[in-house]
């Protein structure tokens, strides 16, 4: 195979290497993607060098991909993707021609644009091992395509053939690994409960109490546990005991979800053990949920009747003011406590002017309300029809990416021209539709459903997280779920598959926790680990340090004797064709054609085909060869073959007669 076609080769295989994440993302669209797919595809299996676009074509073609990444979007769906629909466009042209030294650097720059725009639109643990695969095809790629160019300018000819030694690459791996997670671990970040991007990534899975409908487009279906629950004297549990909330969302700006203002008490156990939230409804029933914290939160999540609240043990538990359970972060898991609740209670604080608060130009808002509530006789019937508006009108959907342009509202945009949506839309909708009728109304997130388990209790996982609505109706808050019951969270068995799960939902806890969500909390945690460590240890950490630096002094004093002394055994390659190299140079130098610092190997060859063209041949072979056994961990050729190189340049060099005259 010919270098070009190996250049070629190489670079399409990184393409297509690169794009395996881009279908599963959704980061860039079909009608981009397919094209550079279909290209790359070509290119890898051609059988010659695939000829470069002409230069005027490309030119023409450039302001024409700007065009396309804009009519298609442009900058309203965030910055990642134009970016990668833009790199995706641009590589596709570049592979034309990819063969050509002038052409191989670009195209791979571009590729590797295309790999940033991949791997950060990516969350799930396959990222992991998929980022070593292409780290270890990227390293024997580069090593066959430079082994291959320095062969060329040695002699040219066929290469022997070589691979990068494989504890070469497992090495560059390895060392890569190391440097990312030190980088990863030092790098400042911003702390989210969702590590959402604000480049339009997809978020990961798990509680959210500030809801940026605008940042992402779907709730991550994964498994990883987050609560387990038992409600003991209760062999059958309604549904609606598994509606856990985390947070109540009553202020609402741009787009963005939050709690409105701040105001926190610490909670104080009486005497029993627990502390009061609320009291329960006269005559009601309560309910006792015993509950362990198995994901790392900064909240605790209790059914929306909360009355009474047994923290865990040596725990300071802060209530906000709408009725947050705030706890420190970093708690040692699992985080076990108790809560009494009654079903038909919500316990919330009385409403207040921002539970009416409708955002900018609300008038198309206030319409539809309108609307769908006509011929309604009070508040109680406005409110289920516009619940089941919601619910009849509207499509459930938790596809990547929703398209929604940043500059728009999002619950506008949901109303009047998606029409679907995942749960905090339809949530969202329904509380500013009620508020435009002057209902009071709040959105609360958490979790709803739940997955049975073997031992009678319930397991609460990542893909349970939902949220609803909780409407100030008749002098009392109550709850409603506008979501359609497609995307409503359910009670599920868990059988199946459980060893296999297991291990999976460990994983994805492992992944989620300390990369997705690794905090800024966590760096400040790790460094104040890290000072008491050295702090507790300092006598033996002075002394291992003291021992490492004698090592590398003697090491540097011993290693270069070593190899002044026994390079000849350690390098057996060099000894056999080093030797008869340079006796050759040595002999070439003393006719006259060289010498000094700059004769080298490379210069010799040169030399000696414009010199001593009868020699050239040889010394080529002997350079080439020599290179390979050097820098790429060649095999040496036959003892025989060199010596009978080397003495053809000397025979070569003793005919002076036959040399051009200089």
């Amino acid at each position: 195979m010919s270098g070009a076609l190996e250049r070629q080769r190489w670079v399409a295989a990184l393409a297509l290497a690169v794009a395996a994440p881009l279908p599963l993302t959704g980061i860039v669209s079909w009608p981009f993607l397919v094209p550079f797919l279909a290209t790359a595809s070509a290119v890898v299996v051609a059988r010659r060098p695939v000829s470069s676009l002409p230069v005027w074509l490309e030119n023409l073609l450039a302001p024409l991909i700007l065009v396309v990444v804009v009519v298609a979007g442009g900058m309203r769906f965030g910055v990642l993707r134009p970016v990668a629909q833009l790199a995706v466009l641009l590589a596709t042209v570049r592979l034309f021609g990819c063969w050509e030294r002038r052409r191989t650097t670009t195209a791979l720059a571009v590729v590797g644009l295309v790999a940033v725009a991949g791997i950060a639109s990516s969350t799930h643990p396959a990222l992991a091992p998929y980022l070593l695969a292409l780290l270890a095809l990227v390293v024997v790629g580069t090593g066959r395509l430079e082994t291959r160019a320095l062969l060329e300018e040695a002699g040219g000819g066929e290469r022997p053939g070589w691979w990068p030694p494989w504890r070469l690459v497992a090495a560059t791996v390895g060392i890569g690994v190391l440097f990312a997670g030190v980088v990863f671990v030092l790098l400042p970040r911003l702390r989210s409960p969702f590590a959402v991007s604000p480049l339009g990534s997809r978020p990961v899975s798990g509680f959210r109490e500030a809801i940026a409908l605008h940042r992402f487009g779907e709730i991550k279906e994964s498994r990883v546990p987050v609560l387990r629950l038992r409600f003991p004297g209760h062999e059958q549990a309604n549904p609606e005991w598994l509606r856990l909330a985390g947070a109540t969302l009553q202020h609402y700006r741009g787009g963005l979800w939050a709690q409105g203002r701040k105001g926190a008490e610490r909670l104080i156990p009486g005497t029993a053990g627990a502390a009061a939230l609320g009291e329960s409804l006269p005559g009601g029933t309560t309910v006792r949920a015993e509950v362990e914290l198995v994901k790392a939160s900064d909240v605790l999540f209790a059914p929306p009747g909360a009355v009474l609240l047994e923290p865990p043990e040596s725990v300071a538990v802060m209530r906000e003011r709408l009725g947050t359970l705030r706890v420190p972060r970093g708690l040692a898991l699992p985080q076990r406590y108790a809560v009494v609740f009654d079903p038909d209670l919500v316990v919330q604080p009385p409403p207040d002017p921002e539970d009416t608060r409708l955002p900018a130009e609300p008038e198309a808002i206030v319409a539809l309300a309108r609307e769908v509530t006509a011929g309604t006789g009070d508040r109680l019937a406005a409110a289920l029809s516009v619940e089941q508006h919601l619910r009849s009108s509207y499509g459930y959907s938790t596809a990547l990416f929703t398209d929604l342009p940043l500059r728009k509202d999002p619950v506008k945009w949901f109303l009047f021209e998606a029409r679907e949506g995942h749960c905090e839309f339809f949530a969202a909708s329904m509380v500013l539709l009620l508020r435009s009728l002057d209902i009071p109304a709040r959105m609360q997130a958490g979790y709803a459903g739940a997955e049975r388990d073997p031992e009678g209790g319930f397991v609460v996982r990542d893909n349970h997280a939902h949220a609803w609505v909780v409407a100030w109706i008749d002098g009392g808050w109550r709850v409603f779920d506008p979501t359609p019951a497609d995307g409503r969270p359910a009670v599920a068995s868990g059988e199946g598959g459980l060893v296999f799960r297991l291990g999976w939902e460990r994983l994805e806890g492992w992944w989620d926790r300390w990369v997705l969500t690794f905090s800024l909390a966590d760096q400040v945690e790790f460094a104040a680990g890290l000072a008491r460590l050295v702090t507790a240890h300092r006598d033996a950490i002075v002394l291992v340090g003291l021992l490492a630096a004698l090592a590398v002094i003697l090491a540097l004093i011993l290693v270069p004797r070593r190899r002044a002394v026994g390079v000849a055994e350690r390098r057996p390659a060099d000894s056999r064709i080093g030797r008869e190299l340079r006796a050759a140079m040595a002999q070439a130098a003393a006719r006259g054609l060289g010498g000094g610092a700059s004769w080298t190997p490379r210069r010799f060859a040169a030399t000696l085909a414009h010199d001593a063209p009868e020699a050239a041949a040889a010394a080529a072979w002997l350079v080439r060869h020599h290179e390979a056994c050097v820098y790429a961990g060649g095999r040496a050729p036959a003892r025989g073959e060199v010596v009978a190189a080397r003495r053809a340049v000397s025979r070569a060099l003793r005919r002076p007669s036959e040399r051009p005259a200089a």
